[in-house]
């Protein structure tokens, strides 16, 4: 390293023209055509070496004097169809007969990758993809999957080492699977520092997953442009697979003797998850073929990825549940809340994974685990702020950010402070002890690269050499669904605080403590005694809140509940003095009136909808809902449940759009006795068989002929009863009944086996 050397600053990274960089790898050649009128605008310097034409004697030139007529139709549909990825179109023959495959890629005009054919690798066996792609069937966890497809990647590819590489929250990435040549040295395990791949490089791989490098030595091609058509936008290359590559990259690839790769961007949604990346000792240039084949092993790596990834979350919060459920039934147990919690014990603790655990609680401390002295947890939280979060607070290196509490490092490098919303200082403080860790970096992190300010050029770091890093002072880190099970956790015993306060106080037992209306007991108490009396007609209107889950998600349960009490004064302001307004759970109200007809309860039904249809402000807050209203009328349901109808009806105003009143009628009670039936025969249906996938073939129109380009998969349901039944029916039913998603996972597998066996035949 020079004098000149200095610190490498990253962000330099960010700024490389990586998506546009005015050249290409010289394996193959780039013709652009402006789409307006066909001619060539820019074309690669190496054009000669690979058409067989001078780059200058192309330009300016219609595309069709190039590549020929039926090769510029193809070129127009690919351009038309706006792929995101590389699409072959065709092929075309020198002079001297050699055959050149052309590659359509995205672009505001029109672009084509230009390469020849070679027999270096041979072609793939037939259904070596897709025999890759079925032993991912085997994996039961993310690692798992990627161990199966970097083994089946390399014997796809060839390539010398082929790798998973996974990203961290922290950015950086760690090797999670391997497949290498026996002499090389391994790579599992290492970890790189997020610099390594810049967030611009990333992405770039969300783009465009399949990327390539011939060889790390090579000398980029330049694009030439037409000076009468070139709008001097950089031509953006992302969907190229020539594209070249950052000059620091080549040179990182050379500083590791890495002469080739093949690198498959692997997302979770909208996030790179990581990479499939192959490596090869010697100059290799991966096909059209190859390049295809692992696209393909990377696309259902991806769903996969995401599919497991939620299968391991929920075994993991599936466990963690278990503890809550039996943890929360605990709160109910003994004569005080603290007696419960300390009947609790080991669940508290078992609950978040914590070693130990302080309680504070009317006035009481409790302690469970190993914790810290009494002086020390105090310190921490006056250290903390004397005014405690309204929500959840984790740290994992409390040490490290307050050196001052250095003596907590052994027992308390992490706390998780939950504060009670009873106020008055109440809280639980778990704690989790230090986790000392050797991680085994591919060179040192901190040492980025340099920049020699006398060249003004940046270079990467030349050593990766193992480097291992202790790290002291943090826990493990507090994971989402610990999170989520203390945040319940909270809301469970602030739950139970109301439950024994209700308990004391026996008015309570007929009211809403949220709202403060009557409640479920109180109304069946007041439809008994009607019915008794035999009085005047009853007419009961069920209401149920529209979109209140969405401002519960979005605004928190604080505001929810606040909403919940505003629409309460409004329907009890709405209603004459004698009718009942009741609420009977989460975002459901009844409203009970005595001696109304038809005509004026269909009116205050009406009346309500619109009140509730205006906005209501809370907490400086507007926040729009609508209701959707069973009304039922005692002298219309026979001996049926008035209540109970009157939810009938609700919901059928909420199936036909919410936002409106529903007459009960016994054809809905007829419906819904129906749908209780084939939500019994859904249950069945697919382990008897009675689904089948029809296949309906989707031709794409062409000059002078038509081609297959898919199909479309029609889902089937012959019942037992009804026969045939239109999805128009059951798909609507199986959402509303909580069965769409086991429904969609076995269309999906079927479809998958299917592809696999049209593409095997």
């Amino acid at each position: 390293m020079t004098t000149l050397a200095a610190a490498f600053d990253t962000s330099i990274c960010e700024m490389e023209p990586i998506a546009t960089p005015g050249a290409i790898q010289p394996h193959g050649a780039l013709v652009m055509a402006r789409a307006d009128g066909g001619l060539v605008s820019h074309a690669s310097a190496n054009l000669d070496q690979i058409l067989g034409l001078p780059a200058a004697s192309v330009l300016g030139l219609p595309i069709d004097a190039v590549i020929g007529r039926v090769n510029e139709i193809l070129l127009r549909e690919a351009r038309r169809r706006g792929s995101e990825t590389l699409e072959a179109i065709g092929s075309l023959r020198r002079a001297d007969g050699r055959l050149l495959h052309l590659h359509a890629f995205q672009s505001d005009d029109m672009c084509l990758d230009i390469e020849p054919e070679r027999d270096e690798d041979g072609p793939l066996p037939p259904g070596a993809t897709q025999s890759v792609i079925e032993t991912f069937s085997g994996a039961t966890t993310q690692v798992e999957l990627c161990e199966l497809a970097v083994h089946g990647l390399r014997k796809v590819t060839g390539y010398d080492r082929v790798m998973a590489y996974r990203f961290g929250q922290d950015g950086h990435g760690e090797v999670i699977a391997e497949q290498r040549r026996q002499d090389l040295e391994p790579y599992l395990g290492l970890r790189y520092p997020a610099s390594d791949i810049p967030q611009i490089a990333r992405a770039l791989y969300l783009r465009q997953r399949v990327g390539s490098i011939a060889d790390s030595r090579y000398q980029p091609v330049p694009l030439l442009a037409h000076p009468g058509l070139d709008d001097l936008v950089p031509l953006d290359l992302t969907h190229s697979s020539l594209r070249s590559v950052s000059p620091i990259h080549r040179e990182y690839m050379q500083n590791t003797h890495v002469a080739a790769s093949l690198t498959i961007g692997l997302a979770d949604g909208e996030r790179l998850w990581g990479m499939l990346v192959c490596h090869n000792m010697t100059p290799r240039i991966a096909g059209s073929e190859r390049r295809t084949a692992a696209g393909m092993i990377g696309q259902v790596v991806s769903l996969l990825l995401s599919r497991l990834g939620k299968v391991e979350d929920a075994a993991e919060k599936l466990a963690r549940q278990a503890t809550l459920s039996a943890l929360i039934e605990r709160l109910s147990v003994g004569e005080t809340l603290v007696e419960a919690i300390c009947a609790a014990d080991p669940l508290l603790l078992e609950l978040v994974g914590a070693s130990g655990a302080v309680v504070r609680l009317a006035g009481q401390e409790l302690r469970f685990g190993q914790t810290p002295p009494a002086e020390a947890v105090q310190t921490a939280l006056d250290i903390l702020g004397h005014t405690l979060p309204s929500e959840l607070l984790p740290i994992d290196d409390v040490t490290l950010r307050y050196p001052e509490l250095s003596d907590l490092a052994a027992a308390a490098s992490g706390i998780l402070l939950l504060p009670l919303s009873s106020g008055g200082g109440d809280l639980i403080a778990w704690f989790r002890p230090e986790h000392v860790q050797t991680i085994t970096w591919g060179g040192n992190p901190a040492e980025h690269g340099t920049w020699n300010p006398k060249t003004q050029r940046m270079s990467p770091r030349a050593s990766f050499d193992a480097w291992k890093e202790t790290v002291t002072g943090r826990s493990l880190p507090w994971t989402s669904i610990e999170l989520g099970c203390a945040h319940e956790l909270g809301e469970a015993i602030t739950a139970e605080m109301a439950q024994r306060t209700r308990a004391e106080l026996a008015r309570l037992r007929h009211y809403d403590p949220l709202t403060g209306l009557a409640n479920r007991s109180f109304l069946q108490e007041r439809l008994a005694d009607a019915a008794l009396t035999g009085g005047p007609d009853v007419a009961l209107l069920f209401i149920d809140l529209d979109r209140f889950k969405a401002v519960n998600d979005s605004m928190g349960h604080g505001v929810g509940d606040a909403l919940l009490i505003e629409v309460a004064r409004s329907l009890v302001a709405s209603v004459r003095p004698e009718d009942l307004v009741v609420r009977l759970g989460g975002d459901e109200f009844v409203v009970l009136c005595l001696g109304l007809d038809r005509v004026r309860v269909m009116k205050l039904a009406e009346r309500l909808r619109q009140v509730l249809d205006q906005p209501f402000e809370v907490s400086g807050r507007k926040c729009h809902i609508s209701a959707s209203i069973g009304i039922a009328m005692s002298d219309s349901i026979d001996d049926l449940d008035l209540v109970r109808v009157a939810d009938i009806a609700m919901y059928a105003a909420k199936k036909n759009g919410g936002n409106r009143g529903e007459l009960f009628r016994s054809s809905l009670y007829e419906e819904t006795t129906q749908l209780f039936e084939l939500d019994s025969d859904l249950r069945d249906a697919l382990e008897s068989g009675q689904f089948h996938l029809a296949y309906q073939p989707i031709f794409a129109l062409a000059p002078e002929k038509e081609r297959l380009v898919g199909f479309e998969a029609l889902l089937r349901w012959d019942h037992p009863r009804y026969g045939a039944l239109h999805p128009g029916i059951f798909i609507p039913m199986a959402e509303t009944l909580g069965h769409i998603h086991v429904l969609g996972d076995w269309v999906l597998r079927s479809a998958i086996r299917q592809v696999i066996a049209f593409r095997v035949a």
